[in-house]
């Protein structure tokens, strides 16, 4: 099985899939810090969209953005945190 070891050396010269450099997990370090936290009611609205519970239209639009942008935020948080190990 050679193809595992070229794919580690391939890995090793930083040719492909390779991780970002520092300056841009800095970056969406401060884009997280930008996106700041919820509210106590964001919060408790973002529970409670989770829950499966759903307002009407118009309101319904903002509900998801505001599940949308929690979700992103986690997600981002979670992308540093494995780039950076």
């Amino acid at each position: 099985m050679a193809f595992p070891q070229i794919a580690l050396s391939q890995v090793r010269q930083a040719r492909g899939l390779k991780s970002p450099g520092f300056s841009i997990i800095q970056f969406l370090e401060g884009v997280v810090d930008e996106m700041n936290s919820p509210t106590d009611e964001q919060a408790a609205l973002i529970k409670l969209t989770m829950e499966g519970k759903v307002m009407n239209y118009p309101d319904r639009w903002d509900q998801e953005n505001l599940l949308n942008l929690h979700k992103a935020k986690i997600y981002l948080e979670m992308a540093i945190g494995l780039l950076s190990q």
